[in-house]
């Protein structure tokens, strides 16, 4: 019964939710009962909300601070699993005896796919510094990464962003749902 958005990445879904997923986009999940009333003011002059509207904006707020919470858990689930295949990677390579490796073992190992980075992050982690076999292997991961447009260092960097960003992220949720069961809307 709410009005619809006609075109879009929300096409079809309520105005509301386009509304609410762009002031959760803009303010990295980070509520403020000041800085939300300043927002719903500057969208009503261009565009007045009904009062249906004002009414579901709360619950959509919390709904995409859910869906936000989630999207963050399934890449740090992704990442996890990741790494655990990198350990188990490295594991193998570790054990092995020194005279049977060969710079292509890694490689071998990885399959033709470009590693993630956080798989990239966690076999540098584990086996730099280790014999001259596997440092070799680590250049043909930097081969890898390069073929892909990236460098080790830019891997390890953009890994290390995304979980900074990510624990941020869910801070900012956790303490904007407590701040949006305070508020008396």
């Amino acid at each position: 019964q709410l009005p619809k958005l006609a075109d879009g990445p929300f096409q079809g879904l309520p105005r509301v939710f386009g509304l609410v997923w762009a002031f959760v986009a803009h303010t990295d999940s980070r509520f403020d009962s000041n800085t939300w009333c300043a927002y719903i003011h500057a969208y009503q002059e261009v565009q007045p909300l009904t009062i249906g509207e004002l009414w579901a904006s709360a619950i959509t707020l919390r709904i995409i601070l859910i869906e936000n919470l989630r999207r963050i858990a399934e890449r740090i689930v992704y990442s996890r699993d990741e790494r655990r295949i990198a350990d188990e990677i490295a594991d193998r390579l570790l054990s092995a005896p020194a005279a049977d490796q060969t710079e292509d073992d890694l490689i071998a190992e990885l399959g033709p796919a470009a590693p993630s980075e956080a798989l990239a992050l966690q076999l540098i982690h584990r086996l730099r510094d280790q014999r001259p076999a596997l440092t070799a292997m680590l250049g043909r991961l930097d081969d890898r990464l390069a073929a892909d447009g990236r460098t080790t260092d830019s891997a390890i960097h953009d890994e290390q962003q995304r979980q900074i960003a990510a624990n941020v992220t869910v801070r900012n949720i956790i303490t904007s749902m407590r701040h949006i069961s305070d508020v008396d809307w």
